[in-house]
């Protein structure tokens, strides 16, 4: 990204961290919650109007979640001392929907008045710019300064707020995808008495709507979520990793974080004193939660 200067992004830190740390809401959620009903309902990713039962109503009909009688045994015969398990979202617990992009920059060419390669093209350059700030600063703009990015980038100026709104409009309509062998993952995990939670770096989608987006997916098994656009540190800053420590209440060596970031996830766990597990891709989570719990 040419011409600016990290500096410049600085200047709104102090955001209240209670706003960073967003609990999950629901009838059924507790602080201290192990398990879930039986017959619990979850939204289906693709389709929120369509409801499936959870992982514990899928082995009562004859499919065993083979992981969690694994990972039942291994904690009988103390082999783990992991007792919280933080999640990235991208790549790791879900995967960007392939319509997705194709709206986003239909509607900033439209916004904008500019041909689609270039808003696509500003679009990737503003995000790896955001990124690579944050491997190197650790802090992390708002989604209100992303967008101001994109517009300086543009050479345009519009309300940012309305962009976030036609921007978290897109979201709706073309939702992440997640597989079922992650939910059924989650909630074996939940079952077996793990705490969970969501530690994940945001950009152009917010973490107030991921987060709305995770809990009517997977249903209440997130303790609490952290977003570096809501926080205003972003992985691999060790701030972001201690507001984890701070918020699970347990040693830092008992908490695993799982990513798909070398640098972002495993290294900057690893430098918190927490423990960390790397997925290559989505389809290979639940192996990489086993092989590091």
């Amino acid at each position: 990204m040419p011409k600016m200067k990290k500096r410049a992004l600085k200047g709104s830190r102090r955001r209240s961290a209670f706003v960073a740390m967003l609990p999950i809401q629901g009838t059924a959620c507790t602080a201290d919650r192990i398990g879930l009903p039986a017959q619990l309902e979850v939204a289906h990713p693709d389709d929120p109007s369509r409801t499936r039962p959870h992982a514990a109503a899928e082995t009562a009909a004859g499919r065993p979640i083979t992981v969690t009688h694994r990972l039942r045994d291994r904690r009988s015969r103390g082999a783990t001392l992991i007792s919280h398990i933080s999640f990235d979202v991208w790549n790791t617990l879900v995967t960007a929907n392939p319509s997705h992009a194709t709206r986003r920059t239909k509607f900033l060419a439209t916004c904008f008045d500019k041909e689609e390669a270039a808003v696509r093209n500003a679009y990737a350059e503003v995000k790896k710019w955001v990124n690579q700030h944050a491997i190197e600063t650790g802090y992390a703009p708002s989604l209100s300064e992303n967008i101001r990015l994109l517009m300086m980038r543009c050479n345009v100026q519009k309300d940012p707020g309305l962009i976030a709104k036609a921007f978290e409009h897109v979201f709706e309509n073309c939702k992440p995808v997640v597989l079922d062998t992650t939910v059924r993952l989650i909630h074996s995990l939940a079952d077996d008495g793990f705490t969970l939670s969501i530690g994940s770096n945001s950009s152009f989608i917010s973490g107030t709507t991921m987060h709305n987006f995770l809990e009517s997916t997977f249903g209440c098994v997130f303790r609490f979520g952290i977003y570096s656009d809501l926080l205003g540190y972003a992985k691999p800053n060790e701030a972001f990793f201690n507001k984890i420590i701070k918020s699970c209440g347990v040693a830092a060596d008992n908490i695993l974080h799982v990513g798909d970031d070398a640098t972002c996830d495993l290294q900057g766990a690893r430098s918190a004193g927490m423990r960390g597990a790397l997925v290559g891709r989505s389809e290979d989570i639940q192996e990489a939660v086993y092989d590091a719990v």
